[in-house]
């Protein structure tokens, strides 16, 4: 289990998460979602390790992950980030390859186990047949997916994604997130994953956690956290709710709150 444990972090002077406390399990999706500005992204910087708390700690197996040296910590949490960085002229499987980094002796090259978790991750994201294209040469989604698969090659239990469907269009947003769904089932990873679309996070996440100035305002399964009465007191506009087959929650703009184009005659 991952454990966060009041965490309270701040830029300068400014407090922006206050005595945050989470679990996720194995082999379970817990998204964050909130407005702008309440934290999300801020909360994924502390647990790992980019931004230190002021107070608080984040475990995994009783360790405290943020008293680790980076080293460490990196064969234990990795990151999908939100801005895509990628090199140009790097082959897919080069970029991937940097997810062993955390394995390697100074200046040393892969050996045959860093090898095979690269092909690993390139299989299971279904990139073999871009391993030797150029990054500069592919699709939003692909580089989306090679992010992931650097991330996979790290081989960690614990798996932090900032808003990964950002840039991507309805397709490969679904089908960038069964894939998540599938590898944390897989690999019993434990996922905590910054999602802005309230659908998506229903339809994909195994609980959810609700942030709001800082501090989470509701945790549990979507059906528990997506609510009229939440969404309102959290985001200030006033929604609909109906469930799926499955009972999950289904968030439409009540009409009053509607633009014309989202408006049907």
């Amino acid at each position: 289990m991952l454990q966060i444990r009041g965490l309270t972090a701040s830029y300068g002077e400014r407090e922006v998460l206050h005595d945050v406390t989470l679990e996720v399990e194995r082999g379970e999706v817990l998204a964050l979602a909130g407005p702008n500005g309440a934290g999300k992204s801020t909360l994924l910087r502390v647990v790992s390790g980019v931004l230190p708390p002021r107070r608080g700690a984040v475990l995994w197996e009783g360790r405290d992950l943020l008293k680790m040296t980076p080293r460490e910590r990196a064969r234990l949490v990795a990151v999908v980030p939100q801005a895509r960085r990628l090199p140009p002229m790097f082959t897919v499987r080069q970029a991937v390859a940097l997810g062993r980094t955390a394995y390697l002796p100074w200046l040393g090259t892969l050996g045959e186990s860093d090898r095979a978790a690269v092909e690993r991750a390139l299989a299971q994201t279904d990139l073999l047949p871009l391993a030797d294209r150029l990054l500069g040469h592919l699709s939003g989604g692909e580089q989306q997916r090679v992010l992931l698969a650097r991330a996979l090659a790290q081989e960690t239990p614990i798996l932090l994604l900032d808003e990964p469907t950002t840039h991507l269009d309805l397709k490969h947003q679904a089908n960038f997130l069964r894939l998540v769904r599938r590898l944390t089932n897989e690999r019993q990873m434990a996922v905590l994953m910054v999602v802005h679309d309230l659908n998506l996070a229903s339809h994909f996440a195994d609980r959810l956690a609700l942030l709001a100035e800082g501090q989470v305002v509701r945790v549990g399964n979507p059906a528990e956290v997506l609510t009229a009465e939440a969404l309102l007191r959290v985001y200030g506009t006033p929604v609909k709710i109906w469930r799926n087959g499955n009972g999950r929650p289904l968030i439409y703009l009540t009409p009053e709150h509607m633009t014309p184009e989202h408006t049907t005659p």
